[in-house]
């Protein structure tokens, strides 16, 4: 059984303001984890499986970049894998996943009848081969498999961080059953969950999740474009993909007829699995990472040089780009230095991420820090709790504790009617970051059930 991973690459909202959100930002697929791009540890994981092909589908605007990135990618590969599982990129200006699955159903399944779709951002211990193999593994009235995970990062309040729903599901032969799912805004403005009375019937043994989180990873094969063209308003109805699972999901106990069910896989407690889709995660997601090293560091046993009086010293647990230069009794820890950055004299960098071209003056703290690409620091600033956009100016001597700091550009017109750009600066957060219409299939707004969902034909 072959499968065409399909990899989505969204704006990164959530990661305003050092995503794509911003102008100065990153494409998200781009974001370095531990100085690699995260869609890299995707692509990576991919390999191993490997699948019969790859496609990678991105906005038209970053499309360019993600291209010159997959295409380096592409030469580290073994030639052989480069032959029997090519990946491509291509330009997608969609607003859901939806939409872009309907406009390119014959690409899906040109080589094979099976897919798998794949987020840009994760990171996982989880071999591919475990779900190919459970999906192999489903009954054959399974539409699909769709995966599920709980936070595997003490750090991370799952209520306040992560967006995770009201996920009812039930055992069936030995195996999990998707039903339905209700995200936690929907019920808390009603006061209640609603249960169908219809579910229950069928599913006595329902369960209900209030931790699960959805990996966006999803099995399936061309029964379920099928499925979707006789559905109501067809795949076309520019619905984003949990809603999608969730409408294939209620088809097997909304019918007076038994319908195909919906699997789904709860990753092993003990697994390790993130989707860097927010600040906090992407934060731990490069502490991981970082750990993960310093232990393969540690494991192996290096003659101590010793150091000159004065130079800088970078944990076990950091890791520095290239071409970035430390200042003297500068201090590293816990954190990540981006490439081409100039780090002056007297740092101290703990549990940070700082992206490329980011220059420090002399005796600046951070603590706890995301700095965007080619930002600023004046001498003598302490940050705690603080994001950065990219090409941001900070002064000397500020103290700041839990900002977000951003250009803001406003564009004023003038008697003649032309427009005249005037940059100026914010602390404010921009919790918006909906990049419009453009790809970020992360929202779930719930819907009303339809009057007549006991359907009977």
């Amino acid at each position: 059984m072959e499968f065409h991973a399909v990899i989505f690459c969204g704006k990164g909202s959530g990661l305003s303001p050092i995503s794509a959100v911003k102008e100065t930002g990153v494409p998200k697929a781009l974001l370095p984890v531990a100085n690699r791009p995260m869609i890299q540890y995707v692509l990576e994981w991919c390999d191993r499986a490997p699948f019969r092909q790859i496609t990678i589908f991105t906005e038209t605007s970053t499309l360019g970049k993600i291209s010159k990135f997959v295409d380096t990618y592409k030469e580290s590969r073994d030639p052989d894998l480069a032959r029997t599982s090519p990946i491509e990129c291509i330009g997608a200006d969609a607003s859901t996943t939806g939409l872009i699955l309907s406009q390119h159903k014959d690409h899906i399944l040109k080589n094979t009848q099976n897919f798998v779709l794949l987020p840009c951002d994760f990171i996982t211990d989880v071999p591919p081969q475990v779900l190919v193999e459970v999906f192999r593994g489903q009954e054959n009235n399974n539409i699909g498999l769709s995966v599920c995970y709980n936070n595997s990062f003490e750090n991370i309040d799952t209520n306040k961080v992560l967006k995770s729903n009201y996920t009812m599901y039930s055992a069936q032969n030995g195996q999990s059953v998707l039903l339905d799912l209700y995200s936690k805004g929907s019920v808390a403005l009603s006061k209640f969950l609603k249960i169908r009375t219809h579910l229950l019937w069928r599913y006595p043994n329902t369960q209900v999740s209030t931790n699960l989180l959805d990996s966006f990873i999803f099995f399936g094969d061309a029964r379920l474009f099928k499925m979707l063209d006789e559905h109501a308003g067809g795949l076309t109805a520019n619905k984003a993909a949990i809603k999608i699972k969730r409408d294939l999901a209620r088809r097997s106990w909304r019918h007076s007829v038994e319908k195909e069910t919906m699997g789904l896989f709860i990753l092993p407690a003990n697994s390790t699995f993130a989707r860097c889709n927010n600040l906090p995660v992407y934060m731990e997601a490069n502490r991981y990472i970082l750990k993960l090293q310093a232990r393969d560091n540690t494991s192996v046993q290096k003659p101590k040089a010793e150091k000159p009086k004065n130079t800088a010293t970078v944990g076990a647990d950091s890791k520095v780009g290239e071409e970035t230069v430390l200042g003297e009794r500068t201090s590293v820890k816990r954190s990540v230095i981006g490439n081409r950055c100039k780090i002056g004299n007297k740092c101290r960098i703990t549990a940070c991420v700082l992206l490329d071209g980011v220059v420090l003056e002399d005796d600046i703290q951070l603590e706890n820090c995301i700095i965007g690409t080619n930002t600023q620091i004046g001498a003598g600033t302490r940050l705690v709790n603080c994001n950065v956009e990219g090409s941001y100016a900070v002064g000397h001597k500020v103290s700041l504790k839990g900002e977000t700091l951003t250009n803001l550009q406003l564009d004023l017109e003038d008697e003649e009617g032309s427009y005249g750009a005037i940059e100026e600066t914010s602390s404010e957060d921009d919790s918006d970051g909906s990049g419009g219409s453009n790809y970020d299939d992360e929202s779930f707004e719930e819907e009303e059930y339809d009057e007549d969902i006991f359907d009977r034909t």
